[in-house]
């Protein structure tokens, strides 16, 4: 790779031109039957995901019917719907993607084909399709309107070097990608190993305790209506039970509580649970308090278990534990309905069986695995903050 010269702090703009959308690229039209296709690569616009220029999963044909767009290696699929998402994908092979999508394929003699992706997810031009997105509640794009607006694009002599220096950007950003996904699967299959006693000396010592036994459910909000949310007492949201497995003190919303009200307030040590999901593999997500709360309280999505001994179970181990194999398949097997799924705090507490360990050997492992979470979190800061320069780079550009 060579050295790249160009000073995206001096970039001399006096010399670009200006050009209209449907000159810098074509509009991919062609329709694909997904019912009589060779093509076995569907991109839907779940499968692109936000910021970035890389598409990393597919569905089949077998996923969708009607009339799709065809599209080739090497094009951009760009979400015409909801375009405030940012989604932008580059093709790595031929297949057919949603009709709320467009496909755009540069324009050579205006713009190098390797330097179009990152002018696609310039502010420069997201912004501007936000702008142009028609209706309210699923705002999209109109490509008879988005091949009349103009962008400014850099002479050909210097995008060779300008899309080197993205690319090389890009790269750096994918590798520490790629060593964070392998990192989370190491992570997962040391905790699994961990919490199931694989990986204990001592794992003839742990004791077997029906999870009811080591303490008590509780409820979340009741009897609230939409005017009591958005001021009052802090309450800990759901995605924040679903998404972590230490409860994030920062990430509350608010409820009005009024005196003498029979509600239930979270405190440290209690293990939350998510009581529904859409899907089954979804449901039962956990998350324990590890912070002293005083008037917290829990939506009306999840329960509490509140544990009566800390010297049977820490909350630091039950962090870990909830997310154990074991676990998980439990919520798994358990989960009850069609279109969307519930979980029985009896059969959770009635037939969920646990071994735990000593006390000191809790707090070995949770020590373990806990520097491993701190690691992800070091991985995934470094990330965005890669992310952000490069963002800041493309804007330097365009």
């Amino acid at each position: 790779m060579s050295a790249v010269k160009i000073d995206l702090n001096n970039l001399d703009k006096s010399n670009w031109k200006t050009y209209r959308f449907d000159e810098v690229a074509k509009n991919i039209s062609e329709r694909v039957d997904p019912n009589n296709t060779d093509l076995k690569v569907y991109i839907g616009l779940e499968h692109i995901d936000s910021e970035s220029l890389h598409i990393t999963r597919h569905g089949t044909p077998d996923d969708v019917n009607g009339q799709k767009l065809k599209f080739y290696k090497g094009d951009i699929i760009f979400g015409r719907r909801r375009a405030y998402q940012r989604k932008a994908g580059i093709a790595t092979t031929d297949g057919f993607c949603s009709a709320h999508a467009l496909v755009l394929r540069a324009n050579s003699e205006v713009i190098d084909p390797k330097l179009f992706p990152f002018f696609m997810h310039s502010d420069l031009f997201m912004n501007r399709a936000v702008d142009i997105s028609v209706g309210s509640l699923s705002p999209t794009i109109n490509w008879g309107t988005l091949k009349l607006q103009e962008f400014v694009i850099p002479p050909k002599e210097i995008q060779a070097e300008l899309s080197e220096l993205l690319w090389s950007i890009d790269l750096m950003v994918q590798k520490d990608i790629d060593a964070y996904l392998k990192y989370k699967i190491f992570y997962k299959r040391y905790l699994y190993d961990s919490v199931s006693g694989k990986k204990s000396a001592n794992f003839g010592d742990w004791k077997e305790h029906v999870f009811g036994d080591l303490g008590q459910t509780y409820g979340g909000l009741s009897g609230k209506t939409k005017k009591d949310f958005g001021k009052g007492e802090p309450f800990i949201t759901y995605m924040n039970v679903f998404s972590n497995s230490k409860i994030d003190v920062n990430v509350v919303d608010y409820v009005n509580i009024q005196p003498g009200e029979n509600q239930k307030a979270v405190k440290y040590g209690d293990i939350l649970i998510t009581g529904s999901s859409e899907t089954p593999n979804e449901l039962g997500m956990a998350a324990v308090i590890l912070d002293d709360l005083e008037g917290y309280y829990l939506n009306s999505f999840c329960f509490g278990f509140r544990l009566d001994n800390f010297k049977v179970l820490l909350p630091d181990y039950a962090r870990h534990l909830m997310h154990g194999e074991l676990v998980r398949n439990f919520m798994f097997k358990h989960a009850q309905g069609s279109t969307r799924f519930n979980l029985s705090k009896t059969t959770l507490k009635d037939k969920l069986i646990l071994k735990i360990p000593s006390i000191d050997e809790q707090k070995k492992i949770s020590k373990i695995l806990d520097s491993m979470i701190e690691r992800q979190i070091l991985f995934d800061q470094k990330i965005k903050s890669m992310d952000k320069l490069k963002l800041k780079l493309i804007n330097q550009v365009f």
